[in-house]
Formats: structure tokens, sequence, C-alpha cells
């Protein structure tokens, strides 16, 4: 800064002198004959040495940036944000860093998988200057080395996944793994930058073999639908069997409460008719026989003979069909004997003459 304002100061001076010395011979009237023609050019070129430095002898740097001065090519030193005068160009350059803004590298990479695929891996690289000096003069292009190290960092993690794997993941585990191989890269060869997000967009294949890989893929579709209706059918299979369960359990409660309660009942029964039984005996047997001998015969058209020749019984006593039961066919073609015998009363008792110990009862 003092070398600039000394040749500044040097060279307003020199102009000056020179103004003051044409000045005086133009007022004496003692000026040469060339001297206006001087004074023109030696104004003009005052005039283009002021707009030279206004024009390039000073630089505003922003807010998060970073301005490199290099004096013939040279480093000279880094300018933080704010006005700064230096030589005018060419002999002062001053090259400004925007250290706040986010830098994205896009870029496309074919890779080869770890079961021997060939994989189109589009990702992009996150980052920002952190030191303006380094970012500028570490390398040759920072931006191209921070491109390759991404490149190395993702041919590492693809390397060590399947295709199929790198297809049907939908997390940014393989970005965040790449993130920390480029993050450990950079910093060991310190470019100046600083890595903010890694990230795989998309996972294709060449196009040479995508048709193959297309009928994997349909392939691979087919087998997941099948496996689905395969567990749709286990699970409505279950719901089912579970229903029958269900039914098969409340048939059996039921079954057994009314088993239950009909032997509960028999024991009723028993108990009522022990006490009539140990009261009367005879007339309790003779009450049982009857009692079976109804329940017997009258699921039974049976005709019993009580073996005296005198008496028939016949258990369940039939009515005698009415015209409009009998059919056209039967009514013309049965006998008139058939007709004319008689039938039964339903309303007529039917006497029993026998039975256990039935003549030990009074008559």
């Amino acid at each position: 800064m003092g070398a600039l304002l000394l040749f500044t100061a040097n060279v307003t001076a020199i102009l000056a002198m020179g103004a003051i010395v044409m000045g005086i011979y133009r007022v004496s009237g003692h000026a040469p004959a060339g001297s206006r023609t001087a004074l023109h050019v030696l104004a003009l070129i005052a005039v283009l040495v002021v707009l030279w430095l206004v024009a390039s002898g000073w630089t505003l740097v922003g807010d998060q940036q970073a301005g490199v001065l290099l004096r013939f090519g040279k480093l000279e030193s880094v300018l933080q944000p704010g006005l700064h005068l230096h030589f005018p160009v060419p002999i002062d350059r001053v090259q400004i860093v925007d250290l706040g803004r986010t830098r994205t590298l896009n870029d496309e990479a074919r890779l080869l998988t770890s079961d021997g695929q060939l994989a189109m891996v589009d990702y992009y690289v996150q980052y920002k200057v952190s030191d303006a000096r380094k970012f500028l003069f570490a390398t040759r292009d920072a931006e191209e080395s921070v491109r390759n190290a991404a490149t190395v960092a993702m041919r590492a993690v693809v390397g060590t996944h399947p295709l199929h794997e790198l297809m049907e993941r939908s997390d940014d585990a393989f970005g965040k793994d790449a993130h920390a191989r480029l993050a450990r890269a950079l910093a060991n060869v310190d470019l100046g930058v600083t890595v903010t997000g890694m990230g795989i967009q998309n996972v294709g294949v060449p196009s040479e073999v995508k048709p193959a890989f297309d009928g994997i893929a349909k392939a691979r579709e087919d087998a997941k639908a099948a496996q689905a209706t395969a567990h749709a059918d286990v699970a409505r299979g279950k719901v089912e069997a579970a229903a029958q369960a269900a039914a098969m359990k409340a048939g059996a409660d039921s079954y057994r409460a009314k088993a239950v309660a009909e032997a509960q009942a028999e024991v009723a029964r028993f108990d009522q008719i022990l006490a009539q039984y140990q009261a009367s005996p005879q007339v309790t047997r003779h009450r049982l026989w009857l009692d079976a001998m109804r329940d017997v015969l009258s699921r039974n058209r049976a005709v019993v003979n009580t073996g005296s020749g005198s008496v028939i019984v016949q258990f369940p006593v039939r009515r005698p069909e009415t015209p409009s039961e009998a059919s056209p066919e039967s009514s013309g073609s049965a006998p008139a004997s058939a007709a004319s015998v008689p039938a039964p009363a339903a309303s007529s008792p039917v006497p029993v003459t026998s039975g256990p110990a039935l003549q030990g009862i009074g008559t």
C-alpha cells in the first residue's frame, strides 16, 4: 500500500510541475512555439493516468469473499472484505473468490460393481471454498481435482455392492459413504475446500445391455408379485382357519352345554322316579314299561298280538286316507273289498292288557 501511495504521489507531482511550468511560460509570453501542443499532450497524459488509476487501482471485496492480490503474477497477499487500493492493471491483479457460495459438481461415470456389472452412476458433489489461496494455488485446477477425487470415492463405494442393491436401495447410505471417503481424500491433499454434501441421483445400466437388464428386472418384479400373492393366500387361509376353529369351538361349547343340561335333566328325572319307585315299586315299573313301549312303537308301525288271541294292539293308530289324499290311479284300481274295510278310529283308545305285574294292580 505504501508503494502504491508513493507511485501515485510521484505521478501527480510530475504532472503538477509540468502544468505549472507550462502555465508560467504562457503567462509571460515566453512560451515556445510548440508549448501549447506539449501542454495539451501533457494534460491528456494526466487524464489518462487518472482514469487508469480510477478504473483499476482499487478493489471492493464483498462479504463472504476473499481477494487474492497478484503482483506481476506472484501472490502478494489475500484481501479481506472491504475497499482496497493497489497498483493498477497490469501491475496488480485481484482474483475474487466466493467463500460463502455452495458449488455443485454433477457427473456421470461408468463404474464396475461387485458382481462384475457395469453401472452408469449419476452423482453430485457440493462443496465450499474454505481457503482462497490454497484453492487457487494448491493445484492447477481445484474443481477438476475435486471431480477426480469424487469419482475415485464413488468407484470405491460402487465396487463393494452388487448392481441390484445399488438400484433398489432408496436411502442415501451410498452417498454418505462416498461423502466420507471424499472428505478424507481432500483433507489429505488440502485443496482449501470443504465438502458439504454428496449423493447418488440415479443408477442405470449402459444402453448396450439395457434390454437384457430390463428382462431381468421384469422377472424380479414377477417374482415379487408371486411372492406377494402367496403371502396374501397364506394370510387369507389363516383367517379362514381361525374362523373355522372359532365356529368349531362355539359348536363344541354349545354341544357341551346341551349335553350337560340333558344329563342334569336325566339325573333330576331319575331322582324323581326313584322317589316314586320307593313309594310304589309295581306301579312305577308298569309306568316305565308303558313309557318305553310308547317311545318304541311310536316310531314303528307294528301290530302286536298279546298271545291270548283275543286282543290285538296297533301302535300308532293310523287314520283313514281322505279322498283328496288318495291318487286317481290308486282310487281307480283299488278293489272294492279294500275300500270297504273300516279303519280304527283315531280317537278310540287302545287297550293294553299286558305288562309287567299288571295283575297286581287293582281292577
